[in-house]
């Protein structure tokens, strides 16, 4: 919908939203050019080089790294001897490379892939049979044309040897065009277990400790990835963020491909969920929300649903009369209102709406959201089955089909910014993560699902110092801090004006109160506030999100 036509429907809330869009898509500068900043963050000065050999020399422990290649009759030998001259060029020299063939190869390579390993001249390069035995400590599999940064495997050594537990590493990386142009930088969150599960985010260059990754026959690089790191620790896989890897990408390949839905079967018999919606007036907005969860013709598809609704002393009367036709059943089982008066406080408001709520599994959501796809509380619900799952979020777009919440990062665009926003309600997002379901920082509370004892357990809302804003990523912080996670799915999709209902923060008193709960967040959470598991110190805070910044928030250790 262009901005004439926002106009004339009197959809002025949806213009702003354009221009505000607008205005941080641009005002902020031009993105930053990938050949500039590889040029500044990636490529090495003999001063770096310099300081990498000292570092080199003074790490206690000496991590050896075993790289498997694989090659066959159709390998192409430029692209064999590119990949084995980086390895060479390494500024790490404990490695070997296995250069792994089939039955009828081991014996020794064609003539053109024997010269280019001679071109190499490294006795480190030795040709095994299609299993090869890891012979270092740590082992990595390089496919041919892949290339290593120079300083990559002593970035690996030296992350490894400052963490004792480590078991899995892994790199950034960025791609090599057909005309041999460095682009497509891949800046990866730290280790995301959901969201290995849906795609093979760790790509580019991984090395696994020997003993997680041996035994595994014939797998793809992302059953590999699975296998090595299923029970690990966020501390025992070492995300090393910084670009150290390059693959070569086909003209029109944008590097990744459309992860998978992993669906989390319900439990038998499938928990009763109460979901919660604080409200006052807009009932053209409540009257959209209720029909879409409850009634004939609900869009919502779930067996077993309790609506409980809280009434902020409304009094409009298309409100009053959805609220009213509530109250008149409230010995329904499937829906209850709660009334609540003073003054406006979201927080507690919930926090009622939870003491009359029967179900197992509550699900927040505001007044001015509207279910779109069947399966939304279903696909929650399976997230929350699992027992390491202490919040989950959905996919919110606006009426126009842009995206609201994609899930919670800190510090973008202020205290906490909503990834992907105002992009197209089917945009993959950034490498395809918006293809599947993973953990972030928070979600917002405009629809959050949690179980009963996960909410007993965290206590709830913080009605007294958050009233209005943040208590919902205050929430999930503390699932957080409990070691559970926070899960982002985008298979559970509505629509979200939002905060329609309670208008924008404009008068003193407000902006009195919002500061306040800002310095609560502060003063709580501290540096720890802006802990992400989902968004890299390469990418930036200001303008367009998910697109590099100016200069890394993490530096390499010879910088």
């Amino acid at each position: 919908m262009n901005a004439w036509r926002l106009v004339r429907s009197g959809d002025l809330a949806g213009l702003g939203r354009r221009l505000v869009a607008r205005i941080s898509r641009f005002g902020s500068g031009r993105p930053v050019r990938y050949a500039r900043w590889q040029a500044t963050h990636v490529v090495l000065t003999d001063q770096d080089r310099a300081h990498i050999a000292d570092l080199a020399a003074g790490l206690s422990k000496r991590p050896s790294f075993t790289l498997i290649t694989e090659v066959g009759p159709d390998t192409d030998p430029g692209m064999l001897r590119a990949t084995l001259e980086s390895v060479a060029a390494q500024l790490w020299p404990e490695w070997v490379v296995y250069l792994a063939t089939d039955a009828d190869l081991a014996d020794g390579l064609t003539e053109d892939l024997t010269a280019a390993v001679a071109a190499v001249g490294d006795a480190r390069v030795r040709i095994t049979g299609p299993e090869p035995t890891v012979r270092g400590k740590w082992a990595a599999w390089v496919p041919v044309g892949g290339l290593l940064h120079e300083a990559c495997l002593f970035s690996l050594a030296h992350a490894i040897s400052h963490e004792p537990g480590a078991a899995t590493a892994y790199t950034d990386n960025d791609h090599v065009d057909g005309r041999g142009r460095f682009s497509l930088p891949h800046a990866k969150p730290d280790w995301n277990p959901d969201l290995l599960m849906g795609q093979d985010y760790l790509g580019g260059l991984v090395v696994y400790r020997q003993d997680v990754v041996t035994g595994g026959g014939a797998e793809s690089v992302h059953e590999r990835a699975l296998r090595a790191t299923a029970g690990l620790t966020a501390a025992q896989v070492i995300h090393v963020p910084h670009v150290l890897y390059s693959a070569r990408v086909d003209p029109g390949d944008l590097g990744w491909t459309k992860g998978i839905h992993v669906t989390w079967p319900l439990p038998e018999p499938a928990p009763k969920v109460s979901i919660l919606i604080p409200t006052r007036n807009q009932g053209r907005l409540l009257e959209k929300c209720v029909r879409s969860l409850i009634g004939d013709g609900a869009t919502t598809e779930y067996p077993n649903l309790e609506l409980v609704l809280v009434d902020h002393e409304s009094t409009e009367p298309r409100a009053r009369a959805v609220i009213d036709g509530l109250s008149a059943n409230n010995d329904d089982p499937a829906h209850r209102v709660v009334t609540f008066s003073g003054d406006f406080n979201f927080a507690a408001m919930v926090n009622r709406a939870a003491e009359a709520a029967t179900g197992d599994v509550f699900v927040l959501l505001n007044n001015d959201t509207e279910a779109i796809s069947p399966g939304w509380v279903a696909e929650m619900v399976g997230q929350l089955s699992r027992p390491e799952v202490g919040v989950v979020g959905a996919l919110l777009l606006y009426s126009d089909g842009t995206i609201q919440h994609a899930g919670v990062h800190p510090g973008v665009g202020g205290l906490m910014g909503h990834g992907h926003k105002h992009r197209r309600g089917d945009d993959p997002g950034y490498f395809g993560r918006l293809t599947v379901a993973h953990e972030v920082a928070a979600v917002t509370g405009a629809c959050l699902g949690v179980t009963r004892a996960n909410w007993d357990r965290l206590g709830g809302l913080d009605e007294e110092h958050l009233a209005v804003a943040y208590n919902d990523i205050d929430l999930c912080l503390r699932a957080r801090e409990a070691g559970l996670r926070v899960v982002l799915t985008p298979h559970a999709v509505l629509h979200h004006h939002e905060s329609v209902s309670r208008g924008f923060d404009a008068d003193p008193a407000r902006n009195e109160r919002l500061a306040g709960e800002v310095a609560v967040m502060r003063e709580r959470w501290g540096d720890s506030l802006d802990a992400d598991p989902a968004y890299s110190p390469n990418l930036t805070l200001t303008g367009r999100d998910f697109t590099l910044a100016e200069h890394p928030r993490v530096e390499p250790p010879w910088r």
